[in-house]
């Protein structure tokens, strides 16, 4: 090997491996100092895209399942309304049926039919004032779509009907716009008021049906999206979170080598010196 002042090859390699080492160890510091494994683009760039959109996608999903919980919280307060006018559909019948009883009087009578108006007004108050978020509920009916996740399309959301239950088809026989209204199922026919109730205790039965098939549409829809976000986010963590173990190993290795570039530099710059005796 030429032995030269010049160009001292020894010492520009040593050089060269120490900036590298010094460039990994700062690497390494900044992960293990953040956390996380990438900390800029430069350091995995297609990690990164990956990573963000993994992020997204949990963000998404998350907010999907807050979406599915307000629908869920909106189902529970219509089907308590259903549940209580069902009550007191009940209720009415077992008057209506006790109405029947040919050794009542006309004071027996006037006391059920009493009671009989006050649940009908009753029915009238919850189906008025039954709300969700400001939301009228089955006074006009409501139709509420919920976004499950950022995907596109009707597949990715749920839709939940209410009745109108004051007016059409769907109204009740035992709704009466005037809350103060007595007579709305009259107790003197017996038979007709036992019909109109029964088909109200009908009507209520399949509504709270299709509520009930809603609430299991979301608590589906909720465990999925649950399941989806709980991996998605452990495959953005082994991209971008920083293994400690890992790290701390890789940085004793970096460490070595630029203690061992260190010694090699110092070699190199005293086999330099040797050229020196050549001119004693």
């Amino acid at each position: 090997m030429a032995l030269n002042l010049n160009t001292n090859l020894t010492a520009l390699n040593s050089q060269s491996q120490l900036r590298q080492t010094d460039q990994a160890k700062r690497q390494i510091l900044a992960q293990l100092a953040s956390g996380k494994s990438i900390n800029s683009a430069a350091d995995n760039a297609a990690g990164l895209g990956i990573a963000d959109s993994l992020r997204s996608q949990v963000m998404s999903d998350n907010q999907g399942m807050r979406n599915a919980y307000d629908g869920v919280s909106m189902v529970q307060t219509a089907d308590g309304a259903l549940s209580q006018l069902n009550d007191n559909s009940q209720r009415i019948q077992e008057l209506a049926v006790q109405a029947g009883n040919g050794i009542l009087n006309a004071n027996d009578r006037a006391a059920m039919q009493k009671e009989v108006d006050q649940l009908t007004q009753d029915n009238a108050s919850i189906i008025g004032s039954t709300q969700f978020n400001g939301q009228p509920l089955f006074n006009g009916g409501s139709n509420n779509s919920f976004q499950l996740g950022a995907a596109a399309g009707a597949n990715a959301q749920i839709s939940v009907n209410t009745a109108d239950l004051t007016s059409g088809s769907s109204k009740l026989n035992s709704y009466n716009a005037n809350p103060n209204a007595t007579g709305t199922i009259d107790l003197s026919n017996p038979t007709a008021a036992l019909s109109q109730i029964q088909s109200d205790m009908k009507q209520l039965s399949n509504y709270r049906s299709d509520l009930g098939a809603s609430s299991n549409r979301f608590a589906t829809a909720i465990d999925d999206l649950n399941n989806r976000s709980i991996n998605s986010e452990a495959a953005r963590s082994r991209i971008e979170d920083t293994d400690y173990a890992a790290a701390s190993s890789q940085l004793v290795q970096q460490q070595i080598l630029s203690q061992s570039a260190m010694a090699v530099q110092g070699q190199a710059n005293i086999s330099q010196q040797s050229a020196l005796s050549l001119l004693r």
